[in-house]
This record gives C-alpha cells, sequence and structure tokens, in this order.
C-alpha cells in the first residue's frame, strides 16, 4: 500500500472514432510511426500507442513550444501527453512490422488540437488551485471468484496501478516499518469494506483521497488450439474514490476484460493484470476528472473552531455567512468550546482560510492552526475574562 500523487492517459483501440470535434479546423490529420521494444502483440500494441503520442506532438507542437518557458510545462505536459490518445478522434493504422526485435506501427491519426489545450488548461487549472492529490490504493483481489481462497490486498491490480504511477514519474512512497500495524488495519477495513473507517485510517497517512478497489476473477469457457486447452477469464475491477476527510465518494466505475490463457491456475491473475494494465491510466483519468471537477462546484468544507462558545459560533456564522462564495453555515456539533461546523463554499480553500483569519469575534482573531484540502482548524485567542458575561454552551 502506498501514498502517490496521481495522473493519467486513456488507451484506444484498433480503429476508434471519438465525439467529432465540434469545428473542422481544429483537427490535423498527422501520420506518424512509433516503436517498441519486442515482437509479440503487446509491443505492437505499444508501438501503436507510441504512434498516436507522436501524432498527436506534432499536431500540438507549436502550442506546445509556446508553454515551454512557463512555470509548470514540464507537469503540465507530462500529465497531457500521457492523455495523448484520448486527443484523436479517430485513426487508421497504416502499417505494422517487426525489425530486429523491434516493433513499428504507422497510423494516420486525426487529432483535435482545440481539445488538447483544453485539456492543457484544466490540468494547469487543477495544479496552481488544489495540488496533486495524495492517494492511498487498496484493491482487494479475487483470482477465482469460484475456489474457496479467500481474496487478499497488495496483488496483481494493486502492483499494477502503481507500477503506473511510476511509469509516470508520480511519487510514490512506502509506509515505513512504523506504519506497518496501521496498514494491516487499512486492509481489513478495505476487506470489509468500511469505508468510513478506510478513509480515516488513510487521512492519517496524510492523503487526501483513498482508492478502493475489488479485481475478481472467473473462468467463463474453455477451448482448444492445436490439441490444447485454452482457458477463458473475465475479470472486472471495481473502483470507487473517497475523499479521506468525508468520505464522501468522489467516484465510481467498473472496468472488464476478457483473456485467454493456457494456464488454468495462472488465468485468473492474467486476466487481473490485463484488465488493470488496459484500464490503469483511464481509471486515474476518471478519478482525476472527478477531484477537478470539485474546483467548478459547491463544496462542503469542514471547519473546526477551538476555543468557540454557542455565542462566539453565533458571531462567526453571522460574518462568514456575509462572504461571496459561501452558500451556507451550519453548526453539526459544539462540545467543550470545541464547534464543528460545515460551510458550502464556491471557491479554493485557501481564500476561505483568508476570510477565517480576518474575522473578528468580541475583539479575539481566528488562528487557522490546521489545512487539508477540505478541512480547516481555527482557533479562537485568548480574552481577557471580563470581555464578555458567563455563558453556558447551551445558550
Amino acid at each position: 500500500m502506498r501514498r502517490c500523487r496521481f495522473h493519467f492517459f486513456l488507451s484506444m483501440s484498433l480503429l476508434v472514432s471519438a465525439p467529432t470535434p465540434l469545428f473542422a479546423d481544429d483537427v490535423k490529420i498527422i501520420t506518424a510511426t512509433g516503436q517498441a521494444a519486442g515482437s509479440d502483440l503487446n509491443a505492437m500494441e505499444q508501438a501503436k500507442q507510441d504512434a498516436l503520442r507522436k501524432a498527436v506532438e506534432q499536431a500540438c507542437g507549436t502550442f506546445i513550444s509556446s508553454h515551454s518557458k512557463t512555470k509548470s510545462y514540464e507537469a503540465v505536459y507530462d500529465k497531457v501527453l500521457s492523455l495523448a490518445p484520448g486527443f484523436v478522434s479517430e485513426y487508421e493504422v497504416l502499417e505494422r512490422k517487426i525489425e530486429d526485435g523491434i516493433s513499428h506501427c504507422k497510423v494516420r491519426a486525426h487529432v483535435s488540437t482545440v481539445a488538447f489545450e483544453k485539456e492543457w488548461a484544466l490540468m494547469l487549472h487543477t495544479l496552481e488551485i488544489e495540488g496533486n492529490p495524495r492517494c492511498v490504493v487498496v484493491v482487494v483481489e479475487d483470482n477465482n471468484t469460484d475456489d474457496t481462497t479467500p481474496p487478499r490486498t497488495d496483488g496483481v491490480a494493486q502492483s499494477v496501478l502503481e507500477q503506473f504511477f511510476l511509469d509516470k514519474n508520480v511519487q510514490l512512497m512506502d509506509q515505513d516499518a512504523s506504519d506497518k500495524s496501521k496498514a494491516r488495519d487499512m486492509d481489513l477495513a478495505a476487506r470489509n469494506n468500511e469505508i468510513e473507517k478506510l478513509a480515516a485510517m488513510a487521512a492519517s497517512f496524510k492523503a487526501d483521497v483513498v482508492i478502493r478497489g475489488a479485481a475478481d476473477a472467473k473462468m467463463v469457457g474453455v477451448s482448444e488450439i492445436s490439441g490444447r486447452p485454452l482457458f477463458k477469464w473475465s475479470a472486472t475491477l471495481t473502483i470507487r474514490a473517497y475523499h479521506t476527510d468525508s468520505a464522501q465518494m468522489l467516484m465510481s466505475a467498473v472496468y472488464s476484460e476478457t483473456k485467454a490463457s493456457v494456464n488454468e491456475n495462472q488465468g485468473g491473475d492474467d486476466a487481473i493484470r490485463a484488465c488493470a494494465e488496459k484500464y490503469a491510466g483511464k481509471i486515474l483519468g476518471d478519478i482525476g476528472e472527478a477531484w477537478r471537477k470539485r474546483q467548478n462546484v459547491r463544496r462542503t468544507i469542514q471547519v473546526t473552531l477551538e476555543n468557540c462558545s454557542r455565542r462566539d459560533f453565533k458571531e462567526f456564522e453571522s460574518a462568514l455567512s456575509a462572504e461571496r462564495g459561501v452558500q451556507a453555515v451550519r453548526m453539526r456539533e459544539l462540545v467543550n468550546n470545541v464547534c464543528q461546523t460545515e460551510v458550502d463554499w464556491e471557491y479554493d480553500l485557501e481564500r476561505l482560510a483568508a476570510r477565517i483569519e480576518s474575522i473578528e469575534i468580541d475583539g479575539a482573531t481566528l488562528e487557522i492552526v490546521q489545512q487539508t484540502h477540505d478541512r480547516i482548524t481555527a482557533r479562537l485567542g485568548n480574552r481577557a475574562p471580563s470581555s464578555r458575561p458567563d455563558e453556558s454552551d447551551g445558550d
């Protein structure tokens, strides 16, 4: 189990027709050749993906060059180019060949430059406003739903996702020995689908998002080729992502793949691996899109007020409600002068924190003592004993 920062790419089939761009002028037809080491089907698929990426780079070269001196260029470039096939509205494979153990694939691709530029702008917005969310990935895996072996975590699918992060130069941090007991507890929470506990534990690792996956494989048929049995396996990967501060679900999706295997015992693992490899980019793309959408819609911020009475909260509520972008301020709980509140807010968290710091309550200011992506803790400064009559929390 690892913590990480994520982004994503999108894979395509032999001939794909995506939604037609609104304007023909934003489509460029590019011929490009990609290559990959190896001579098997996987190598040829990688060569095709390389060709599509090169086609996008060529079509959008002027735009890319114009942004090469910007501060976030490298981070945005890597992440957006990993999505390259998604900017291809359609393509045709012109040639496949293998030379000296290298697979070559030549394609003619229709590239939407407007889609590329839009994605670039959105990615830059995400990096500047919210940053890359840290995440914890836990996948509960059953490589044969028909046998009695119990599901496990840290299996094939989780390894594939982690490797995908590494391949995209995404930071992965192994938990040290002191976290081992927490990691075991997190695995158990994932097995039992205890989402609130799982989110809370992921938050203890300073993660912003917890990805809970379930990977299952089942043999669905047997055929024969050249006198040898060929086992057909079906794998399903269910992914749900939750915000760790609130356990609120960000996205939920199901991905599936079938794969034939000559090895009856390893077929389930092979199918799960194939499914994870095919959809790793799509999975993280879906999560990234859900995270990004949070910047453009109202979200609920958890605000904890320390050293706060009921009367203090009423003043806080009145002052903050007057701020543009605040839709509602609600008290959830007030115990021992610690007030748990929810604020429905339309903008970025830093702006809300700055507004809270500017509020004065009976001559005392609020100091931000903790801030995460969806949570703020503020402490009300000490006041002179005579500044206000005694009051109880039950006022």
